[in-house]
């Protein structure tokens, strides 16, 4: 488990130096975007533009406007100088690329090796071995102990991660989850097979701590494998088995990724990457990412900074959403982390 965390550590630290890169790239994208569609003919029938009257210089100026000769023309140094800076910019641009991946592929090498040092004892059971559970992901999967199921879980966690982060990804976490989810559907459903198999046969008996703390460790997983669910099933179990894990433990953290969840899938539809989710919601929590409550929005702001009579402070939205998982585009662009 310490090289996997460590493993996380670099790619934690990987994905927040490679941002400024990415969005630079992804501006330079859309100028090159806007640029093409500009110089696009003006004439949408094919006819040619009529042909320009001959330019005599030194006689009477012809209508329209006037271009001075290259001579005189001061402008014409200054684009040739923006020119050469653009393509100074473009080259170290290609260079941070060229070194962004090497790193990323560095790093996924470091987990292909991790993988291989599992083994057999990192196996799931025999179906001999295993109570059979029909899941939306297919039969669950079970280990030889707690601990075995959650590292593997967070292994394959960190296979999605990495896949998201990598150099040729959006920057927008949310946007990269789409790109990203046809690869990595294959460990989101096994990730799903290995929570079904930590679910306790009874939703009464009490839990004994090395089993909560399974069911604890195993959201996380279950956070980045759910943002990419497309299916109603699966969408529905993920909900209920997190809200279940939140009642079960007490740890209310699994309630709240429930809803971190339903709000990825409810923001994909808006943008059209997503089917349509209706939330579900717990109106008794506390919490008012949990219960939906919406906050108060009736209190003007301050008049001066000296005033505190106007702020409201809301506690149950004091830590707001996961935005290294579930950020938009609009996130990355409010932000301002250098």
């Amino acid at each position: 488990m310490d090289h996997l965390i460590l493993l996380f550590a670099r790619l934690t630290e990987f994905a927040a130096r490679d941002r400024p890169r990415k969005i630079k790239v992804q501006a330079k994208a859309e100028e090159e975007k806007q640029n093409a569609t500009a110089q696009m003919p003006p004439n949408a029938n094919g006819l040619q533009p009529p042909p320009q009257p001959l330019r005599m210089y030194g006689m009477m100026p012809a209508p329209g406007h006037v271009h001075l000769p290259a001579a005189f023309d001061q402008s014409r140094q200054d684009h040739l100088n923006e020119s050469n800076k653009i393509i100074v910019e473009d080259a170290e641009l290609e260079s941070a690329t060229s070194a962004a991946e090497r790193e990323w592929s560095d790093i996924w090498a470091a987990l292909d090796l991790l993988e291989a040092a599992f083994g057999p004892a990192f196996q799931p059971l025999s179906p001999d071995h295993m109570t059979p559970l029909s899941t939306p992901f297919g039969p669950a999967l079970y280990y030889r102990t707690y601990s075995i199921a959650c590292l593997t879980s967070t292994f394959f966690t960190a296979r999605i991660f990495a896949t998201r982060v990598a150099p040729s990804m959006p920057p927008a976490a949310m946007a990269a989850a789409g790109v990203a989810a046809q690869r990595t559907a294959g460990w989101a459903t096994i990730i799903g097979r290995i929570t079904a198999g930590l679910q306790p046969v009874s939703s009464t008996a009490p839990l004994n701590p090395s089993h909560g703390a399974a069911l604890m460790d195993c959201c996380m997983g279950l956070f980045h494998a759910g943002v990419q669910f497309r299916e109603a099933a699966e969408r529905g179990w993920t909900i209920t088995n997190l809200r279940n894990i939140a009642r079960l433990t007490g740890w209310q953290t699994a309630a709240l990724i429930a809803s971190g969840c339903e709000r990825a899938w409810i923001a994909a539809a808006e943008m059209g990457r997503g089917p349509p989710y209706t939330r579900t919601m717990n109106a008794t929590a506390k919490d008012d990412r949990v219960s939906g409550r919406s906050r108060a929005s009736n209190l003007g702001p301050p008049k001066d900074n000296n005033d505190r009579r106007f702020i409201h402070v809301n506690p149950g939205t004091r830590v707001y959403w996961a935005i290294g998982i579930i950020g938009m585009e609009e996130d990355m662009t409010q932000m301002k982390l250098e």
